[in-house]
């Protein structure tokens, strides 16, 4: 007889162990996440994915519980934005341009530790139990465990309140940590606040309006507010949809009515400031588009001056030659003659710099800049030219007259407002730049550290030239237009992207306008201008006063206190353009 062998069956078991595809789904949605909202921004423009750009990151967050995690997931996603949206930054140091992505990206990680902690409504709360005393009757028992089942669900619309309620709550702590994050990052370490989430908005006027209530940064409270109501409210209605029990959703009808009165106040908005008691200034713009590879070449300096006082020259000659030409075709018709109460030129137009001195009163200007303003500009018309010049302090003898720079003296970027009338040394007002950018303009630590300016020059491929100073002085610059004071908020290059500092000029009792002068030509033809250009409008929104900007290249126009670059008389573009819209021109 055979013996009979038994062979050990295995069964199968279900484990619950998730596939590891599904642990890279988070660390796949965080890139996804932050390329979305890199493309909410110039070059690109796809402004409407500003709504949708959260959507993979926040389930992302909530997935997890601990905060490395967290931390981890968001910082991802900001990384991954901001190596997209300032690869401008490699025009000039492709080490500079990474650093500071990975620096910035940190104020993302931080947002996403409060997100998967206190600002998470997934996140698995403790479960209370119960352990009754031996006595107790099974009744007691079974009516302890029944109210603590129930306690988390409750039915009816106490039930749809309550659950609103928790989802609103979970929508403002992100919302609202999101909003701190981005303001402490424009004031920490002197602050970047460049490209906001409520930069994106520069597109919509509508909804960039409410800007002057609760500034560029309150505006990125919508869309984070708008998204993790959207998700929480989808988990939901899918989670319904299997019971066969749907219930309104308040919270999204909140967060829509946020989205509306948002909306509204800037149709509002836009209709109120058509109202306005103005005062019609006229100005004029000079763009030379001079690349930096020459900007400070000595051999170069005489062009730059003639090219500036030529192309000066030209518009004004143009506007007269448009005035003679409208009073012959029509001579009975009164006609306004078009003279520039401002002429503007960008950042640093000038090479030669202006010399003060203790024992100085006024600015010393030396050299063809002398000669070039008082014998070619100043003559045109009785126009205030404003110009970005250097200040360098210098040693100056009363009896020769002369100055010459100190070494290691004093330097300041600053704006000089010249006025065209009277002795030139007399008659120059000057703004000192407040905000200056670090590694540009100064670098900290050079006299004890050396080997930073070694760095700068290797990455940068440009000879450090020495720490600007800042200035002090909060006072706006009064000017005349036509026989009306007014005065000019001034900014030199990325001062108009900080709000905090440009509203320490706003006065009331005089008109304002927002002057910037700026060079983005560090930058060549990348987005940067343009980024810049999209940032500067929410100064002219949130201060309520129109602004000018000129730039060497980038973006040089007027916009209006919505933010438009519409003129409200002819509504043509005040934007120095080609044909094709290219602002390098």
């Amino acid at each position: 007889m055979d013996d009979a062998r038994q062979a050990p069956c295995e069964l199968p078991t279900r484990t619950t162990e998730k596939p590891r595809i599904l642990h890279l789904l988070p660390w796949l949605a965080a890139p996804l996440s932050g390329g979305l909202l890199a493309l909410c921004f110039p070059n690109f423009n796809l402004t409407g994915l500003i709504w949708i750009w959260m959507l993979p990151l926040l389930p992302a967050i909530w997935i997890g519980s601990k905060k490395r995690y967290g931390f981890g997931i968001a910082y991802l996603a900001g990384l991954t934005f901001w190596l997209i949206n300032l690869k401008w930054l490699w025009t000039v140091s492709g080490i500079a341009s990474v650093a500071l992505a990975a620096f910035l990206s940190l104020y993302f990680g931080l947002w996403g530790i409060i997100s998967v902690s206190i600002g998470n409504p997934w996140k698995k709360q403790k479960k209370r139990s119960v352990t009754p005393e031996p006595n107790a009757s099974n009744g007691i028992q079974q009516a302890i465990q029944k109210k603590l089942n129930t306690q988390s669900g409750t039915s009816g619309l106490a039930g749809t309140f309550t659950d609103s309620v928790k989802s609103l709550k979970f929508a403002l702590i992100n919302a609202a940590a999101w909003v701190g994050f981005e303001w402490l990052r424009g004031w920490l370490f002197t602050g970047f606040g460049w490209n906001g989430l409520g930069v994106t908005f520069h597109n919509t006027p509508v909804l960039a309006q409410a800007a002057d209530l609760i500034g560029v940064t309150g505006l990125a409270f919508t869309p984070v507010f708008l998204s993790a109501v959207i998700i929480q409210t989808g988990r939901r209605l899918f989670s319904e949809a299997h019971t066969g029990k749907l219930r309104p959703r308040l919270d999204f009808a909140v967060a829509a009515l946020l989205l509306a009165s948002q909306f509204c106040y800037g149709v509002w908005r836009l209709r109120d400031v058509q109202k306005w008691d103005t005062q019609r200034v006229r100005v004029l713009l000079v763009q030379e588009n001079i690349p930096q590879t020459i900007k400070w070449d000595p051999s170069s300096t005489t062009k730059i001056i003639q090219g500036y006082a030529d192309s000066t020259i030209q518009a004004v000659d143009n506007l007269e030659r448009e005035a003679e030409q409208a009073i012959r075709e029509h001579p009975d018709t009164p006609y306004e003659f078009k003279t520039p109460d401002l002429v503007i030129w960008p950042e640093s137009a000038m090479p030669d710099p202006l010399l003060f001195a203790s024992n100085l009163k006024g600015r010393l200007v030396y050299g063809g800049v002398r000669s070039m303003l008082n014998e070619e500009v100043r003559p045109l018309g009785n126009f205030t030219l404003i110009a970005g010049m250097n200040e360098v302090e210098a040693n100056y003898n009363p009896t020769t007259q002369r100055a010459v720079p100190i070494k290691g003296g004093r330097s300041y970027n600053s704006i000089a407002a010249i006025n065209a009338r009277g002795v030139l040394e007399q008659n120059i007002q000057t703004y000192r730049k407040l905000h200056l950018v670090i590694f540009g303009e100064y670098i900290p630590f050079i006299d004890k550290l050396p080997w930073l300016k070694k760095i700068f020059e290797y990455s940068s491929g440009e000879s450090f030239g020495g720490n600007f100073q800042s200035g002090t002085s909060t006072e706006p610059l009064t000017v005349s237009a036509g026989n009306t004071k007014i005065q000019l908020i001034p900014s030199v290059c990325f001062e108009d992207t900080v709000g905090r500092l440009t509203r320490k000029f706003v006065r009331s009792e005089t008109p304002q306008l927002i002057v910037n002068v700026t060079n983005d030509g560090w930058f060549k033809e990348s987005e940067a201008a343009a980024q810049h250009w999209s940032n500067a409008k929410f100064r002219a929104i949130e201060l309520r006063r129109p602004m000018i900007r000129c730039a060497n290249t980038g973006g040089s126009g007027i916009i209006s206190v919505t933010g438009s670059v519409l003129d409200a008389k002819t509504k043509n573009r005040q934007i120095i353009e080609d044909s094709n819209g290219n602002h390098f021109t």
